[in-house]
């Protein structure tokens, strides 16, 4: 293992997820090899074996990363909000929406979803990851609610249309959207 990588794990971590979330994006997942993602990332293959001694286990610390990241700013924009009702759908749609599509998470988030739309087994792990963390953050209430399931929906078009960088929506148009989530949120 490399000196580097034995002074700052975590960093070298990290540089893995980010290089390989990079050249998937770039390349597409089968183009993608181990090799590869250790050299974008600076390391030997050795040192990424390390970390991640296969390609699956790596893409599965990729989808577990971004999916902790998310959950954690959810959780963060929940403690922040005094009203119960719609608490969890406001703090999806406020973390949503106020990442720039250029940022280092929405970039992981894209070549995600690059993965999830193309491969089966990937949209299945997506899926059940994702399902785990909106029951950890929705009520009850809030789950069965038609109205909050609107908005998360539209939250999630959103979301897309960022990640794709489809901007058919004028600036104005995305601000009055959003604004109406959140005051469908509160009725």
């Amino acid at each position: 293992m490399s000196q580097r990588s034995n002074m700052q794990p975590d960093v070298t971590r990290e540089q893995l997820l980010r290089a390989a979330a990079d050249l998937i994006l770039a390349q597409g997942l089968q183009a993608v090899t181990l090799d590869a993602i250790a050299r974008r990332a600076g390391v030997t293959k050795e040192d990424l074996q390390h970390h991640f001694q296969t390609k699956p286990i790596l893409l599965d610390a990729l989808f577990d990363d971004a999916t902790q990241r998310f959950a954690a700013a959810v959780a963060a924009e929940m403690e922040k909000d005094p009203d119960a009702r719609g608490r969890g759908t406001r703090a999806y749609l406020r973390v949503t929406v106020s990442a720039p599509a250029d940022d280092g998470d929405a970039h992981v988030m894209r070549s995600l979803i690059g993965l999830m739309l193309s491969d089966p087994e990937v949209r299945e792990l997506w899926s059940s990851i994702w399902d785990e963390a909106r029951e950890a953050q929705l009520s009850p209430e809030e789950q069965a609610s038609p109205e909050l399931t609107l908005c998360r929906l539209a939250i999630d078009g959103l979301w897309m249309s960022d990640l794709l960088e489809h901007r058919t929506v004028s600036s104005q148009t995305r601000a009055a959207v959003i604004q109406r989530i959140e005051e469908l949120t509160r009725k």
